[in-house]
């Protein structure tokens, strides 16, 4: 049996005869005979009786009805969850990046997403460059965000945008009237840093001794959120990559400088090579993308 015919055995059945259920389904009274006869053929019992009143299901008949209606309303589910899935009022989306991107860029993007999208359900892994770079060849996550470079074949890169480094320090600190400080100006300082073997921590040190600076690492963290909490309470300065440029600031208490000597890190929005992006992904990808060009327009590609 195939949907045809149980779709016009259906509105036989609630019609009371061939002619009105070819009505319903905008065909032939023949059209109509002809699937009940297959189907009856096919199933190896009668369906309807004819009477001078009509049509009257047999009581093998109404079985099977009562089980198409069952099935009928099982798909007509399913037509109601393809609707939702392709008008994105239901999926989820799985988001791997770096620390700093998913605690300070992150969830002004999604706050934005779900203005649009709110029955999207989203989870967000922070881990390691080189993690986010392993983890997107499982294929399990539909977005990841790295710093450059990137040169495996199985990432496909979507957008590249481009942060500068900038000096954080309390707003009491003694740099902290100035809009812009060398690197020299720093010489002595407590440093909070990122850890050994990580990316920024290995950029931050080669720019220092670059500089002839010297600072004392204090302090090492691998969160950009907890950076700030421990400048704030006067641990030390630090030398970052804010990824805070789609709102306001991260804290009153603190002061961003502008560095003299410019050096900017790009970050990499990316997607496996080998998984198709869902609808919502899709989305949201192209809301990274507006956002990063609205805040970022010369530094963006």
């Amino acid at each position: 049996m195939n949907y045809r015919q149980l779709e016009a055995f259906q509105a036989v059945f609630r019609a009371g005869s061939f002619t009105l259920a070819g009505k319903l389904l905008f065909v032939s009274q023949p059209a109509v005979s002809r699937l009940i006869l297959e189907l009856e053929q096919e199933i190896g019992f009668k369906l309807f009786e004819r009477h001078k009143n009509g049509l009257q299901p047999t009581p093998e008949g109404q079985l099977l009805f009562d089980e198409v209606e069952r099935s009928f309303i099982g798909l007509r589910e399913l037509d109601k969850t393809a609707e939702s899935i392709r008008m994105l009022r239901q999926g989820n989306l799985r988001i791997i990046a770096m620390p700093g991107v998913a605690h300070l860029m992150l969830p002004k993007v999604l706050q934005r997403f779900w203005e649009h999208y709110p029955q999207i359900n989203v989870e967000v892994e922070s881990h390691p460059r080189t993690v986010v770079l392993d983890w997107i060849h499982t294929r399990q996550y539909d977005i990841g965000l790295a710093n450059l470079p990137i040169d495996r074949r199985e990432i496909e890169i979507v957008k590249i945008f481009e942060v500068r480094m900038v000096c954080v320090m309390p707003s009491t600190h003694r740099l902290a009237t100035r809009k812009r400080v060398h690197l020299r100006d720093l010489h002595g300082e407590d440093l909070i840093a990122f850890p050994i073997g990580s990316y920024v921590r290995h950029e931050v040190e080669k720019l220092l001794k670059q500089h002839q600076v010297e600072c004392r690492i204090k302090l090492s963290t691998r969160s950009t959120g907890d950076i700030y909490q421990f400048v704030k309470h006067g641990a030390g300065i630090s030398l970052i990559f804010p990824f805070d440029q789609f709102g306001e600031s991260v804290m009153p208490e603190l002061t961003f400088c502008e560095l003299e000597e410019e050096y900017s890190m790009k970050i990499a929005i990316f997607r496996s090579h080998f998984r198709k992006s869902s609808l919502a992904a899709e989305q949201l990808l192209d809301l990274m993308t507006k956002m990063i060009g609205q805040a970022l327009p010369s530094n963006s590609c």
